[in-house]
């Protein structure tokens, strides 16, 4: 079991806290009281300005917090009360976000019998309208044998997400899930397939999701060609990345790039 986000008594700062602070708050053996929280993840990057926070799925999605037991076991639905540490956002009884300011951030925080968790950052985003592709969306990876990683792998596949409410100069959307997926021969690869293609993150880490920047609102992975694993010397593969909003795909989405392999001519 994951171990919990840091709890600490009300009024402690929040900056620097490495461990479970105490304070005045003495441990209990009660099984039934929360000695301290796990509030690790949210239920998506950002939150729409004027919508509530939803899931990956356009589902809306209460925060959701855990409290453990001095014996580390869980707690059974403990009374959290969750605190915008921000403007921007108001969270109502059963946990739900709602933003109100139109782009942002607010931290977010767990509590309960005087303990509170470390806080984690929601950013308010401007809707979704559509999903562009920077750059080709055809290529061709001239690949090298032996196997060399920095050689064997496409340009960055780029997707700005564009929104339609462009107040104050704002055209993007931040913090916006894109998911990609690579096929091969029709089936789609698995996230750390290490026979054909990898889909890579900038630190050459296998991942198929990626985040829209802050600054900017475009999402890229790269594929990662591997030419051992390939049935014959010219191939194709193809990677389509999906963007949507309150589960539904937004205009443009799926982009769809063809990457074509072909051995180095040295």
């Amino acid at each position: 079991m994951k171990r919990p986000s840091l709890a600490a008594p009300l009024g402690v700062a929040l900056a620097g806290i490495v461990g479970l602070v105490m304070g005045c708050t003495a441990i209990t053996s009660d099984a039934s009281r929360v000695v301290a929280i796990e509030f690790d993840t949210l239920a998506y990057p950002s939150v729409v300005a004027g919508d509530t926070l939803r899931d990956s799925l356009g589902r809306a999605s209460p925060l959701h917090a855990v409290g453990l037991n001095s014996a580390g076991a869980v707690v059974s639905r403990p009374p959290f009360r969750y605190i915008a540490l921000d403007s921007g956002v108001t969270i109502d009884t059963s946990g739900y976000i709602t933003a109100q300011a139109p782009t942002g951030s607010a931290r977010i925080v767990a509590s309960v019998n005087g303990f509170q968790s470390v806080a984690k950052t929601v950013l308010i985003s401007r809707p979704p309208g559509l999903v562009v592709a920077i750059g080709a969306l055809r290529d061709t990876v001239f690949y090298s044998l032996p196997d060399n990683p920095a050689v064997n792998v496409s340009p960055p596949l780029t997707v700005r997400i564009v929104t339609r409410d462009t107040a104050g100069g704002i055209g993007f959307t931040a913090g916006w899930l894109v998911s990609y997926q690579a096929f091969f021969r029709g089936v789609a690869l698995s996230r750390k397939d290490t026979t054909v293609a990898t889909l890579w993150d900038d630190q050459t880490n296998p991942t198929s999701l990626d985040t829209t920047d802050a600054s900017s609102g475009t999402a890229a992975r790269r594929l990662r060609i591997r030419p051992v694993g390939l049935p014959t010397a010219a191939e194709s593969l193809i990677v389509i990345a999906t963007v949507k909003y309150k589960g539904v795909a937004i205009q443009g989405s799926p982009v769809r790039w063809v990457i074509s392999t072909r051995p180095k001519v040295p």
